[in-house]
């Protein structure tokens, strides 16, 4: 078994505090494999915010596997958004995370969603380049991998659809592509957690999305993460939320077929 805590939205800047050091307590008791997380490390995409992500990223005892988020590039300094996007991800994040791991018969890969400008009013938007995803998906495709998994920012699937803040370019295209080849994509984004299958040649890619770990913006749900345990018959999933008072707790088990079955999909709240 792989033990997985996906997290997303962290906003550090606008962060909770005692839920970050809750969480690392967690990390420590439950001991996860790998921590992935899906963008969104910091709220203006500021020097001091990307320091206070590593300074959290060092207390934890796994490896972790980082994507950016549309947050992570700088929101108040037009010049060096269009400039150098991820110039302080990559001086900060990379130094402390990986984009891709293999660990325990897992493959994880990572694919950045987020865009520095679009030809569309909203630049929070993702935006998946179909030249990334198909180089990727050829990567899954030659792997001796049991399990895959990818990882990206913006939903490809989402309970509402392709409506509102999930209109991710080529989002349904991508989700169609790597269910072919895939097991579970992780992302975050909606500050929403779910898990929706899609079944394809008698298997089934499972998308998931994650609460906001630690941000006050929490929108219709608390504060929370997903634990998801891979194993071979079926993937467990426990979906951790906050209860208000600084602690995460598990509100909800959830098993995630692998091909058995019609899968429905879920809903944690």
């Amino acid at each position: 078994m792989t033990r997985i805590f996906h997290i997303a939205d962290l906003h550090f800047g606008t962060e909770d505090k005692a839920l970050v050091e809750n969480f690392i307590a967690l990390c420590h008791r439950h001991k996860p494999d790998v921590v992935i997380a899906a963008g969104d490390f910091t709220q203006n995409g500021r020097k001091h915010e990307f320091e206070a992500t590593k300074a959290f990223f060092a207390r934890l005892p796994a490896p972790i596997v980082a994507t950016p988020g549309n947050h992570d590039t700088p929101t108040r300094a037009l010049l060096a958004r269009l400039i150098h996007p991820w110039k302080r991800f990559r001086t900060v994040i990379e130094a402390m995370a990986q984009d891709a791991l293999v660990i325990g018969g897992v493959q994880i890969e990572s694919l950045n969603s987020a865009r520095r400008a679009q030809m569309r009013l909203d630049w929070s938007l993702g935006d998946i380049s179909k030249s990334d995803l198909t180089q990727l998906t050829s990567e899954f495709r030659k792997s001796s991998a049991q399990t895959r998994i990818l990882t990206c920012h913006h939903p490809l699937l989402a309970p509402s659809g392709p409506t509102g803040r999930a209109r991710t370019r080529h989002g349904l295209w991508a989700a169609d592509q790597l269910a072919q080849v895939c097991d579970l994509v992780l992302t975050g984004h909606l500050h929403e957690s779910f898990a929706l299958p899609l079944k394809t040649k008698g298997q089934t890619c499972w998308f998931i999305g994650a609460s906001t770990a630690f941000s006050a913006r929490t929108r219709d749900e608390p504060p929370g993460f997903n634990q998801i345990d891979v194993r071979p018959e079926a993937h467990r999933l426990i979906h951790f939320a906050s209860d208000g008072q600084g602690q995460f707790l598990p509100v909800k088990t959830v098993k995630l077929a692998r091909s058995a079955g019609a899968p429905h999909p879920l809903n944690f709240q």
